[in-house]
């Protein structure tokens, strides 16, 4: 704005000054200056004639302050003045409160408040049961029943996944095996094809599971089969048959595992089933086998006596070399099986007996056998053919093995593990991938497969077992076992201290007809029945339709369960003798050596109801056979295998208390005993008022408990019988206090009795280490065999076992009673020969240890 002064009365001549007043607003007083200065100009003034001209001066100078402006400032003045009150009243608030807060009446009023939210809030806590808490402190939320539940669908007939059903599955990994294996044409241990080990191990990965492979020697004596030849040699040496020895179609070799390089010509004798009896009977008529071949006719029936064991016994009779076959001509449904004659049968003989020896096929033996013609006498009128002919005729039998290798041959042994969260013990899984021939579709293997492939689906939906459960692919299992005895007693792989609640062992070739067998400790035999009434089994199913279906209450459903099939089938048997029936299983090696209760599944061949013939070792043996042969041709029965076994292994895992009935163990062992006593009364009784020497007896329990000085034989006995007549007893309150055991960690408690929950937790502990431990008390110590003045033993169970085998010293009655003594074998042993002392050292021993047992369950 633009300011202007006119001064005309001005009576001298001088310049006129304007100052103006400027007022600006607080805090722009130098700015409002700078402005008025630089805008400032001053012009000297100027004088005319008679007059005085003034010009105006212009100045820039801030407006004067509005009347809001002058408000807004005082208004900004109070409230600068009222927070520095504020600032002082706050101050005094403080002091106020901290007075307030340190009085004891203030603390106590909080504190009360605080415990009363708490209070309140645990009030309305959820009642829980320690089982349940287990699982949610290791981040599971599926329960036991969820787990088994989602199992069976995941694993059920026609359950599709990633567009494959269940069965699909089952036929591809049959088919991959078959391919695999036709690849070598023997797979006896992984040297001789390691693509099978490799595909076993790249498909346990590829589930997820921990992998370890453990690769052990091979016997030198264990070597490659090569060929074997046979010709029929005339009186002139000329030769008259020469059989090509093998199977059609396939190069897999006639022979036997340990077998030896030979090249022999002698004299041959037919000797019917090579048994002792027909050694005898031989004798009788002074037909000597000495120096020549023994042919000999086994019959698949006949478990009680083995091939290793009939060519130990040819070695020990003299004889030069052995040729078997087997003679199926008997059996049921085999009119339409011509391929049967040329079916054989492989195995393995004993590597401190090798002999020269080959199997070969009927049809292969029988034009050497039909030189046999002369008329038989009355004796061996029975035999397929007679001992010797009239004509003299020669065999020549050559078996080669490929020359042992400069680095010992290998064998693997593939484990894969799923970790539980106990951790405390293992339920393991084992099935063996070994064969004699090239055309085996592993059948226990494609089961143990779709366990782990559906264990891994319910892994993926949240799921941690209890404990660990293993799965072990053996090898070198039909050669005597190596593979599994090798892992076993490796303690840098193998803790043979730790617990493991069961063995369930996939038997051999898993599916070979339509009977299911199962040979288990007793302690699991409630266990088996009941998990066998969750697997479905469809009544349109092959199998299901060969057996009788009188009094079926459930002809409205189209479906059964395996336990209705299995007590149609012959009433749930289970074979309770674990000695004889699983001693070809490495079920043997768990049972009798590591004391781990073990489990035998397999569908066996029933000549009455299957349609073919099964031929163990063969490659008659194989995925068409169980397809074309209709033995399993919907694999419905591979499926239920895997329903099963898989569903066996949960609860065995997830059960927190171990799933064992031990009242039926110690009723077995009752009845096994009072067996012994029936068939050796003779024997017992002579010793009945035999005196007991103090010596043998003196530190025993046995001797303290009858409280008598002049102990004699039948008081042992009495004695022994009443202790295990209340071990029996002692066991029935044991079973049910476990059940309470088990119940009390499912019952739930609101948190003020978490007490409850630590001394049931405590009861669980002590309960599973007692029944985990219960089996292994049962095993023979080091004290024991001092006692005992023995030599230590590969397997040392007190209850089963099996015979020693000694060609030179066994007779008949070691084979006929062979099932019966595979318990109590060693009291039986020393009643047999005799001995009075050793069958006092044994009573006294298991006494001990029966004693001990009862103390534990009490």
């Amino acid at each position: 704005m633009t300011y202007a002064t006119e001064d005309t009365g001005s009576s001298h001549n001088q310049d006129s000054e304007f100052t103006p007043l400027l007022t600006s607003s607080k805090g722009s007083n130098s700015s409002s200056h700078g402005g008025l200065d630089e805008g400032l100009d001053l012009s000297s003034s100027q004088e005319t004639s008679g007059e005085v001209n003034m010009k105006p001066h212009e100045y820039l100078v801030s407006p004067p302050p509005t009347g809001s402006e002058i408000y807004s400032r005082q208004q900004q003045q109070q409230q600068e003045q009222d927070e520095e009150d504020d600032d002082d009243d706050d101050d005094d608030n403080v002091s106020r409160i901290l007075k307030i807060a340190k009085r004891p009446s203030f603390i106590w009023i909080c504190t009360l408040g605080v415990v009363a939210f708490i209070i309140f809030q645990l009030t309305f806590l959820p009642r829980t049961s320690l089982g349940r808490d287990y699982r949610r402190w290791h981040g599971i939320h599926l329960t036991k029943s969820d787990v088994k539940r989602l199992f069976l669908q995941m694993a059920g007939i026609g359950n599709s996944h990633n567009s494959l059903t269940t069965e699909e599955y089952i036929d591809s990994w049959l088919t991959n095996f078959t391919s695999i294996n036709s690849k070598s044409t023997v797979n006896m241990i992984a040297d001789d094809n390691l693509e099978l080990v490799s595909f076993v191990e790249t498909n346990f990965k590829q589930f997820g599971f921990k992998t370890e492979s453990f690769s052990y020697d091979a016997p030198h004596s264990l070597t490659r089969p090569v060929s074997s030849t046979l010709r029929l040699l005339d009186k002139n040496g000329q030769v008259a048959y020469s059989p090509v020895v093998g199977e059609p179609n396939f190069k897999t070799p006639a022979f036997y595992a340990f077998g030896t390089n030979a090249s022999i010509v002698a004299n041959f004798v037919f000797i019917n089933e090579g048994t002792i009896h027909d050694y005898n009977l031989l004798e009788k008529h002074s037909i000597d086998v000495h120096n020549k071949i023994v042919i000999i006719k086994s019959n698949l029936c006949n478990k009680n006596i083995t091939i290793a064991e009939k060519v130990a016994i040819a070695k020990q009779r003299g004889a030069s070399g052995v040729i078997n076959y087997y003679d199926f001509s008997a059996s049921n449904n085999v009119e339409n099986e011509s391929s049967l004659a040329h079916a054989i049968s492989r195995a393995s003989i004993f590597q401190q007996f090798r002999l020269p020896s080959i199997p070969v096929s009927k049809k292969i033996i029988k034009p050497i056998l039909d030189t046999l013609s002369a008329d038989p006498q009355p004796d061996f009128s029975h035999w397929d053919y007679p001992p010797v002919g009239s004509t003299p005729m020669k065999v020549e039998l050559n078996t080669t093995f490929a020359a042992a290798p400069l680095h010992p041959a290998k064998l693997t042994t593939v484990v894969a593990s799923l970790k539980g969260i106990m951790n405390d013990a293992d339920v393991i899984i084992g099935a063996r991938r070994d064969s004699y021939t090239c055309n085996n579709p592993l059948s226990g293997h494609a089961i143990l497969l779709e366990i782990m492939r559906n264990y891994q689906r319910l892994v993926a939906k949240g799921w941690k077992p209890l404990r660990n459960i293993k799965f072990v692919s053996w090898d070198g299992s039909n050669t005597d076992l190596i593979g599994s005895h090798k892992f076993t007693d490796d303690v840098n792989v193998y803790n043979p201290k730790r617990s493991i609640v069961a063995y369930i062992n996939i038997d051999g070739d898993a599916v070979m007809g339509s009977k299911l067998a199962v040979d288990a400790n007793p302690m699991l035999h409630s266990l088996l029945r009941n998990t066998a009434k969750f697997i479905p089994i469809p009544k349109e199913a092959t199998s299901y339709k060969t057996l009788k279906n009188d009094d079926d209450d459930e002809d409205d459903e189209g479906y059964t369960t395996l336990h209705r099939y299995w007590m149609k089938q012959d009433n749930a048997t289970i074979n309770s003798v674990m000695g004889l029936p699983i001693s070809q299983t490495e079920s043997i090696i768990f049972q009798q050596h590591l004391g781990t209760p073990s489990i035998n599944i397999k569908f066996e061949n029933d000549a009455k109801r299957d349609s073919s013939v099964y031929v163990p070792n063969s490659n008659f043996y194989s995925k068409d056979w169980l397809i074309k042969r209709e033995i399993d041709d919907d694999l419905l029965l591979h499926g239920s295998m895997i329903r099963f076994i898989g569903l066996l292994a949960i609860s065995l895992s997830e059960h927190e208390v171990v799933s064992y009935k031990t009242h039926s163990y110690f009723k077995s062992i009752e009845g096994y005993f009072n067996e012994l006593l029936e068939d050796k009364r003779n024997t017992l009784g002579f010793w009945h008022s035999e005196p007991v020497s103090n010596y043998v007896i003196a530190k025993s329990s046995i001797y303290q408990d009858l409280g008598i000085d002049n102990v004699k034989f039948g008081d042992l006995i009495r004695q022994f019988k009443h202790l295990m007549n209340e071990t029996v007893y002692q066991s029935g309150i044991f079973d049910e206090w476990n059940n309470h055991v088990e119940d009390m960690l499912m019952q739930d408690y609101p948190w003020y009795l978490y007490y409850k929950k630590l001394q049931h937790f405590a009861q669980f502990k002590v309960t599973n280490y007692k029944l985990s431990h219960l089996e292994r008390d049962l095993k023979l110590q080091d004290k024991d065999y001092q006692y005992l003045n023995k030599d230590k033993s590969y397997y040392d169970s007190v209850i089963y076992g099996t015979k020693k085998f000694d060609p030179a010293e066994v007779t008949q009655e070691y084979f006929n009673d062979k099932l019966k003594t595979s318990t109590f074998t060693h009291l039986y042993s020393a009643i047999e020969v005799r001995d009075f002392e050793m069958t006092v050292k044994w009573l006294v021993l298991i006494y001990e240890k029966f004693k001990n047992l009862r103390y534990k369950m009490t």
